[in-house]
């Protein structure tokens, strides 16, 4: 049964058991079938609908955790869900803060659970939604300057790690260097690394399809370089996995329980951790995205264009990519010594 028909079949699907199960989760404080209500809702009433990411479900699932303990016990709650304010949001966004969450961490839970106020009132177990006007708390510091990529001295460090730290292992470290070149070189999302198959790598043409946000697909060229790593792994991921038709995935799992089977977004996040820990790159790097915003940064700079950077990294609009300019500190700096040497040049 597909994902889609899953929901359709769940006790979410008619009216009638929306608004019973609604009211029972909602009395009862139940963090698991709200998230499912949620999940339910997210399908099948957002303008995402099914291209939403199963990552986006997990972190909206953990918001609903976080709100539920904040409203209190269900024998006892400090804050009903069906007696809700937008007072209480903005209490609860000021404990999230307290607690040391970022502007971006904050924002991102006030959304799941506004969603899930969303989801209630489609059950018919809110008339309306009390988070409706409730604001996220900005974040003074630019998104250049929060989000930083990796220097590019450090990130040919990078790519060398795998074979260091598995020398008696190179399918390992083949799979690892792969995993690495398709964030840090063609600027690949964490979810299109993982959702690669053997099919949309074509060695012909030297292209690899990328299916994107939103089902769109891109077709990225393969360098010289890429096609060459991509060819070494290929060779090694023969003995570890037996499928091999083009539905089958590129990058597979190492481990015992999931030998050769689809590599998951948390065990590529561990892949990376542990080469962004060897390099001694602060913890706030150590996600995946890290590696798309160092192939951004990098492709800017060899370009200057921002219209390449969008097409290549999937973006709508060249003012997403524009932020890869401003992250560039490399050519900030060249910048400011053009200038000091100038001003230091002797005039004839």
């Amino acid at each position: 049964m597909t994902g889609a028909a899953l929901v359709l079949a769940s006790r979410w699907a008619s009216a009638a058991n929306r608004r019973r199960e609604g009211l029972r989760a909602a009395h009862s404080q139940d963090a698991a079938a709200l998230s499912e209500l949620l999940h339910t809702y997210m399908r099948l009433k957002s303008s995402r609908g099914g291209r939403i990411s199963e990552l986006t479900l997990s972190h909206y699932a953990e918001s609903v955790r976080r709100f539920l303990t904040f409203t209190g016990p269900p024998e006892a709650p400090s804050h009903a869900l069906n007696q809700l304010s937008s007072e209480v949001f903005d209490l609860w966004l000021l404990h999230l803060q307290a607690e040391g969450l970022a502007a971006a961490s904050v924002k991102r839970h006030l959304y799941g659970v506004r969603n899930l106020m969303k989801a209630l009132v489609w059950a018919n177990v809110l008339d309306h939604d009390p988070s409706a006007g409730v604001r996220p708390p900005a974040d003074a510091t630019p998104a250049h300057a929060r989000k930083r990529a990796i220097e590019g001295a450090q990130y040919r460090q990078l790519l060398e790690l795998p074979e260091a730290l598995h020398p008696a292992h190179p399918t390992r470290a083949t799979r690892d260097r792969m995993l690495l070149l398709l964030g840090g070189n063609l600027g690949l999302r964490a979810a299109e690394i993982v959702g690669l198959n053997l099919g949309d790598a074509d060695l012909t043409t030297s292209a690899l399809q990328v299916r994107g946000k939103g089902s769109k697909l891109r077709r990225v060229p393969l360098t010289a370089g890429m096609k060459a790593a991509l060819q070494a792994w290929l060779t090694y991921r023969v003995a570890v996995a037996a499928p091999s038709g083009p539905d089958a995935p590129l990058l597979v799992s190492l481990t015992p329980r999931n030998l050769g089977g689809r590599l998951t977004t948390k065990g590529g996040r561990d892949i990376a951790a542990q080469y962004y820990q060897a390099l001694g790159l602060p913890a706030e790097m150590w996600g995946l995205h890290t590696l798309r915003r160092t192939a951004g940064t990098q492709l800017y700079r060899a370009t200057r264009d921002l219209h390449v950077v969008a097409d290549v990294l999937g973006h709508a609009s060249v003012n997403t990519s524009a932020i890869y300019a401003k992250m560039d500190t490399e050519l900030r700096r060249e910048a400011l010594e053009a200038m000091e040497a100038l001003r230091e040049k002797p005039k004839p």
